[in-house]
This record gives structure tokens, C-alpha cells and sequence, in this order.
């Protein structure tokens, strides 16, 4: 993560993180792992559906290409995690890259689960910009923030 953070703010770009989790989940999450960007809660989805983003039916995770997907992150080392409370695991996420102005640059509502877009297609779509000059690393998780975007 900090790899991908470093390369985006050389490009001149922030990383925000949305999460569907209620703040406690979220608290809980952040203290077991180390992130170097900040995360936002949206446990009422409202930047999801701000942003157009869709919910899957269950017969999505049997499709060849979604169990793949699960396989090949398991293969790097992900575990397929059990829902925490309040999630909907129903609810597609998505990548998206706004400008300074907040207009949409980029925008790849996921298809299915595992359709995401990697580190390298996302900075391709990056016009060339001057690095941030204040970019460091959050002091950690802002979980209490209402979501502003995904």
C-alpha cells in the first residue's frame, strides 16, 4: 500500500479509501492491519450510490471468471474474509479518480467482485501534474469522517 500511495502522490494524488464498515468495525480494522492512506466510513452507502455503484446477486461469486479472481488473490496471499456485521456483501465497489476540481477523471464501477482495476491502469489515466508538496502519510484512520467519495 504505501508503494501505491508514493506513486500516486508523485503524480500529484491523494488516496481515500471508502468502507462500507460502521466506524467500531472500521476501529477494530485499522488497529490489525497498517494503512497508509486514510479510510472513511459510508456504513448508509451514500458516496456508493453517489457513484452509481451497484449491488450483485449471489449467483455472481459461482461465475468461472469471480472464483478466479478469489483463487488467484488467494494465491498472493489474501484469505477470503467472513462479512463483518452490517456489511453487504452484495454491495460492488469501484475506482475512481476526481481532479482538483472534483470532476470524474476516471471511473471503473466493478462489474463483480474481484474486477478491480491495478496500480499501473490506474496512474496510465493520470494527466501528468505536479507532485502534491504537502503528501505524507495520514496520521492514521479518520473513521469518524462522513464519506466524501470512493
Amino acid at each position: 500500500m504505501d508503494a501505491a500511495r508514493a506513486r500516486f502522490a508523485a503524480r500529484g494524488c491523494s488516496v481515500l479509501v471508502v468502507s462500507q464498515a460502521k466506524p467500531e468495525v472500521l476501529t477494530q480494522f485499522v488497529t490489525r492491519n497498517t494503512w497508509s492512506v486514510p479510510i472513511v466510513c459510508d456504513p448508509e452507502r451514500v458516496a456508493y450510490a453517489a457513484f452509481g455503484l451497484e449491488r450483485t446477486g449471489w449467483l455472481t461469486f459461482f461465475k468461472p471468471h469471480v472464483l478466479w479472481g478469489y483463487f488467484r488473490g488467494m494465491l498472493r496471499g489474501y484469505r477470503v474474509k467472513k462479512p463483518y456485521a452490517g456489511e453487504d456483501v452484495l454491495q460492488l465497489g469501484g475506482d475512481f479518480i476526481l481532479s482538483r476540481t472534483r470532476n470524474a477523471i476516471f471511473a471503473h464501477p466493478s462489474a463483480n467482485p474481484t474486477d478491480r482495476p491495478g496500480v499501473t491502469d490506474l496512474l496510465a489515466t493520470l494527466p501528468s501534474v505536479p507532485p502534491i508538496p504537502h503528501e505524507r502519510p495520514p496520521d492514521g484512520p479518520n473513521v469518524d469522517a462522513p464519506a466524501a467519495g470512493t
